[in-house]
């Protein structure tokens, strides 16, 4: 106990005296962030005076850490202070609302005086308040502040108290912040990423009760955020230099709460269109007004985005594959050509999850085949119609995709085989004409000793296989790949993709 006493006595002495020095200021967090995550360890350091003098006095005052004194590249710093404040208090917090309130007493009053500030802005280009440095600074540090408990409360109680705390009495200053420095990465990064952490579900601390509204309103959050800042930066100019910086930054974290909020499994977006809100549909469609606003060059060159984006793709495609179905042809037909780039990512998550989007793509694709002529809604009949009138006017992109998948699989080393089998499958049953020719291509490209070989290994690739994507025929696909591929592997011989190329001129 002695030495955990010296050892916080210290951090508290860092804290307060050695701010001017960055390296001691970092290791300083760093360990206090190491004694506040074991368990055993933090209902000791609770304990003592030091860390109770800590957990009310986290003022400017007593550590200049949390003044405004300190450049905004340093205010990061403050979310993990922050984080590993949250984690000593929750140690006795339980329900004890008082004792939270009294804790959040010196951001309380940040968040109001900021508030007050606002309040007194006329319009979006009152330049008062832009310029003001120290009401900048005060924002910044309010926000990474609250991102470091958002990260650090992880149950539904601890995660509950700091949401109804937020909402609805200061959610709307935060949004106000956002309309006025859209232009300023220094606040719209931390503030993205501030929604971004709220929105994600971590430790299932967002599974609300079936009579709380929180995790609706939540989203409704959420997607004000994202289309207050999408469609202000859509009109914003920038330099090439600046772009990362100034625009896609932005936009990949709007796209990762987006993938946070629509996956977290907190929200049934059914209700939003029952009652006719459009709080998803707003989201949705700032996400393609986005999407479209990035070349797809840039999409691929810079790997955070295209994590988030095919993250999201991802979960779109799985849950709400009718929106995505329902996007103007040409959206439709980008994003497609998204997914065909990323299937040669370097990056093996995108590649796997590129293949998992393509397989809901494919198998929704699929269904609404079978289901046309069927007896249907006439509403969804419709929709469905134009959407597969779409895919008929433009067979080359499947096709491209197909011939895509099968160069992966038989010209490369192709790490994510199982991941690949999902989706080839279903591009084959809507591509059979052309798969054949494929396949016929690849057979007179080999040399004629080693023909009759190849055209028995795509025999048994499709040996027992039903003309469906029913579970059992998707497992005798995957297991007819995997000895397909060994084969080649074992036995056969690589020739080039271009000889395919060049012989199927593919139909766009």
């Amino acid at each position: 106990m002695m030495s955990l006493v010296l050892v916080k006595s210290t951090c508290i002495t860092n804290l307060k005296f050695w701010c001017s020095s960055n390296t001691v200021i970092q290791k300083t967090l760093a360990l206090l962030n190491d004694l506040s995550v074991g368990f055993s360890s933090v209902r000791k350091l609770v304990k003592l005076d030091e860390i109770q003098f800590l957990l009310n006095n986290h003022t400017s005052e007593h550590f200049p850490l949390l003044g405004n004194t300190f450049s905004v590249k340093d205010m990061r710093h403050r979310s993990s202070f922050y984080t590993s404040l949250g984690r000593l208090l929750m140690i006795d917090l339980l329900e004890d609302e008082d004792k939270f309130d009294n804790f959040m007493i010196p951001l309380t009053a940040s968040v109001e005086s900021i508030g007050a500030l606002l309040a007194t802005v006329n319009g979006v280009n009152d330049t008062s308040v832009y310029s003001n440095i120290e009401a900048k600074k005060a924002l910044i540090g309010l926000i990474r502040d609250l991102r470091g408990l958002a990260f650090s409360f992880n149950t539904k109680t601890s995660f509950m108290l700091l949401f109804e705390w937020l909402y609805p009495s200061y959610t709307p200053i935060l949004l106000r912040a956002m309309e006025l420095w859209y232009a300023d990465p220094e606040i719209t990064t931390p503030l993205l990423k501030l929604y971004a952490e709220l929105a994600l579900n971590r430790s299932q601390r967002l599974q609300v009760d079936v009579s709380s509204p929180n995790g609706i309103l939540l989203f409704r959050e959420a997607s004000k955020v994202v289309c207050t800042y999408g469609n202000n930066i859509l009109n914003l100019d920038v330099q090439q230099d600046m772009l990362y910086k100034k625009k896609l930054k932005g936009i990949s974290i709007c796209f990762s709460m987006l993938k946070a909020a629509l996956c977290g499994n907190y929200v049934n977006f059914g209700v939003f269109k029952l009652y006719g809100d459009d709080t998803l549909e707003n989201a949705l469609n700032i996400f393609v007004k986005l999407l479209l606003s990035i070349p797809l060059s840039d999409l691929l060159h810079y790997p955070k985005l295209s994590q988030t984006y095919y993250g999201l793709l991802e979960c779109l495609a799985q849950d709400h594959m009718e929106f995505l179905s329902s996007l103007e042809p040409q959206v439709f037909l980008y994003i497609l050509s998204s997914i065909s780039e990323g299937l040669n990512a370097l990056d093996m998550s995108i590649c796997t999850g590129c293949c998992t989007t393509l397989d809901h793509i494919v198998t929704y694709v699929f269904k609404q085949l079978l289901l046309k002529g069927k007896k249907v809604r006439r509403r969804m009949q419709q929709v469905n119609e134009i959407f597969l009138r779409t895919l008929e006017t433009h067979l080359g992109v499947f096709r491209q995709i197909l011939q895509t998948v099968l160069n992966i699989i038989i010209f490369e080393e192709c790490r994510n085989q199982w991941s690949m089998s999902r989706p080839l499958l279903g591009l084959i049953l809507l591509n059979e004409e052309y798969f054949n020719q494929l396949r016929d291509i690849i057979l007179q490209s080999q040399p004629i000793d080693k023909q009759t070989a190849m055209a028995q290994w795509f025999e048994m690739l499709m040996e027992g296989v039903e003309r469906n994507l029913a579970s059992r025929n998707r497992e005798r696909f995957t297991q007819n790949l995997s000895s397909f591929k060994k084969e080649l592997t074992e036995k056969g011989s690589a020739i080039s993709m271009n000889s395919v190329n060049n012989e199927v001129m593919i139909t766009t």
